[in-house]
């Protein structure tokens, strides 16, 4: 998978999941709400696990510290290569 295209899925579950708890937020009993927002978060934490571990943190919080601060020497996440 490219890194344009393990991006993109993050982006595609980050955007289901947000519009989900747009929809839970008004209708916070709905059960098959619930399972989708629950099996999209799983499918979020995997699609941002695949791509971290191949092409760097997505975000700060994804940056190990052990040998100081590396999320300022990888390529930015929306610097795509042409």
């Amino acid at each position: 998978m490219t890194r344009e295209e393990a991006l993109r899925q993050v982006q595609i579950y980050a955007f289901a999941l947000k519009d989900t708890e747009l929809f839970l937020d008004t209708h916070p009993a709905n059960e098959t709400a619930l399972t989708f927002y629950g099996d999209t978060r799983e499918k979020y934490k995997e699609a941002v696990s695949a791509y971290e571990a191949q092409f760097g943190p997505l975000r700060a919080t994804g940056t190990e510290i052990e040998n100081g601060w590396s999320w300022v020497e990888t390529p930015w996440p929306w610097e795509m290569e042409e």
